[in-house]
């Protein structure tokens, strides 16, 4: 197996290397330093990969005859490869002819490896996590070629490869970050394709894929039932079926009140069309997956003015961030359906802490900006401005004011709030307010000296509390690497480059106005940061951990030094 996984990464980094060699991309000194890179670390795996194999070979004889060919091939590269960097005065036909053998050596190592591909891919997807990563990743790249397609843009020259990834990413991971302006660039059969790609990413391609088998009366195996309980955070298989009709019925529900609401506060604008009611549906669905697509060019700034439209919105998007099983826990406990049922420690615990984020966001955000751009709007809107921009740093990335006048201290306050997301098991992102809850527990059991640590008389296990920090520092890990892989690449603001990492981790998709002026590499980078940051770190790191290893060794114990 991970045999296999290091074919598959020296591959990469070949492809990889193969683009950065293509011409179509910038010139400049670190864009070539990075390219450079990737070929060095490719020559690098594969010589890993080479002696690793030969020292595991019991009979390395044996082992040298049967991959006599990888072997002379290695070799035979590596020396090249040194020789053209060391003499880059050599003629281009023998790079070319090098570049050409290395492409012909992946389609070898391809054809011979596809069977140990396949079976590494069955093994991922048969893994719940697996299943969640594989599954998105399938929807991105379907989403990427429909939005190529000639019929998604207006004019009908198709979306160019890099902003299609970048723009499908950003739908199926409900971001909202955009290359192109939504509103102008796509036709109404690509505002819709973006449109269902929010819908599948927000619900989650689990949820909708068994659902369809609901409605077709097929039987969920118990994989399925066990994938399904995965992607919806909830054990109790018994009861999933329940669960998932819940899901999808509240969902729906939601979206189209929703829907209903905004074509009258929208109407009175736009006047009552049919594509005033698209609209309508469209941000309704945007704003309760906490996507954050607009079909207008400023996003919300010209309903500032409109209770209904910032309010609608606001609570879409809180209902979004909340979780399902917060709303179903929050639903049975007022109808009384189960006698004498309380909101469990969970809901409590995401109430709370998105009531207060609400609130210390909405005052912050006035108390920085209502001197700057809150300063031309009336006492009233400035209060519903600042609430609006509070609830959607959940991870919504709507915008009722211009962003690209914000002072930079606002733009680091609002990191903290995108850094801290919605709730886990929403549509929302962010390293989530249930992880934050935990390791605010914890540093006031370190403070009181507490053995325990415990939130509202209740004890959390060292695995919650492992876990929180885990997912704590995988955010921060990931941040960090984001903003200093675009410092190497772009020549932008910092405070700028930093907002627009968080929220692309985040999933918020609000921006200082940088996207649009991103290069290659820079969308690249904000890519990943968007998957990972939909897709979770435990989701990632489970994908690739289906095996746990056993054993009966105990180790000392090291006394380390700490502080």
């Amino acid at each position: 197996m991970k045999r296999n996984r290091i074919i598959i990464f020296i591959s990469l980094l070949f492809s990889i290397a193969a683009i950065a060699a293509l011409p179509f991309h910038p010139e400049g000194l670190i864009y070539r330093i990075i390219a450079e890179s990737f070929d060095y670390a490719a020559v690098f795996f594969m010589l890993f990969y080479l002696t690793a194999e030969l020292t595991a070979a019991v009979y390395k004889k044996q082992y040298l005859i049967r991959n006599l060919f990888t072997v002379i091939f290695i070799i035979f590269y590596t020396i090249v490869f040194i020789t053209l960097k060391l003499l880059p005065g050599l003629p281009e036909e023998l790079k070319t002819a090098v570049f050409t053998l290395r492409g012909l050596f992946l389609v070898f190592k391809a054809v011979e490896e596809i069977r140990s591909v396949r079976t590494l891919i069955q093994n991922i997807s048969e893994h719940p996590a697996g299943s969640i990563l594989l599954s998105f990743q399938l929807v991105i790249i379907t989403g990427t070629l429909l939005l190529m397609l000639p019929f998604a843009s207006a004019d009908g020259s198709g979306l160019n490869f890099i902003d299609s990834w970048f723009t499908a990413t950003s739908a199926v991971c409900v971001t909202g970050l955009i290359v192109v302006d939504t509103a102008v660039y796509f036709s109404f059969w690509g505002k819709l394709i973006i449109l269902v790609l929010i819908q599948i990413g927000g619900l989650g391609i689990m949820i909708m894929s068994y659902f369809s088998a609901f409605i077709l009366r097929r039987k969920m195996s118990f994989t399925e039932k066990r994938r399904l309980s995965f992607a919806i955070s909830d054990n109790d298989y018994s009861g999933i079926i329940r669960q998932l009709k819940s899901i999808i019925y509240l969902t729906f529900t939601i979206e189209s009140v929703g829907a209903l609401v905004l074509f009258a506060g929208l109407g009175g604008r736009l006047g009552y069309t049919a594509e005033t009611l698209f609209n309508a549906v469209f941000h309704s669905i945007s704003a309760f997956c906490n996507a954050g697509f607009s079909l207008f060019s400023n996003s919300l700034e010209d309903f500032f003015a409109s209770p209904l439209v910032m309010l609608t919105v606001s609570l879409l998007i809180i209902l979004g961030g909340l979780s399902f099983a917060v709303i179903i826990n929050i639903g049975t406990s007022i109808t009384g359906r189960k006698k004498g049922l309380r909101l469990s420690i969970n809901s409590r615990i995401v109430l709370i802490w998105s009531i207060v984020l609400i609130v210390t966001g909405m005052y912050l955000f006035y108390g920085t900006e209502h001197r700057n751009t809150l300063l031309h709007l009336k006492p009233g809107e400035q209060l519903l401005a600042a609430f609006f921009q509070s609830v959607t740093l959940r991870t919504a990335g709507f915008n009722s004011v211009p962003f690209s006048g914000l002072t930079t201290g606002t733009l680091l306050i609002m990191c903290f709030f995108m850094f801290t997301g919605g709730a886990s098991g929403s549509t929302a992102g962010g390293i989530k307010v249930n992880t934050m809850a935990v390791l605010t527990a914890y540093i006031k059991s370190l403070f009181t000296g507490s053995p325990r640590t415990t939130i509202y008389r209740y004890q959390l296990s060292k695995t919650n509390v492992l876990r929180a920090f885990s997912i704590f520092q995988y955010g921060l890990t990931a941040v960090f690497l984001g903003v200093v892989g675009l410092v190497l690449t772009q020549d932008l603001p910092l405070d700028k480059i930093i907002f627009e990492t968080v929220s692309a981790f985040g999933t918020v998709g609000l921006s200082a106005g940088i996207t649009a002026a991103l290069n290659t590499p820079g969308k690249l980078i904000i890519i990943l940061l968007m998957f990972n940051g939909r897709i979770g770190p435990l989701t990632i790191i489970a994908s690739f951990s289906n095996r746990q290893k056993t054993g009966t060794i105990q180790y000392p114990q090291a006394d380390i030094s700490i502080g």
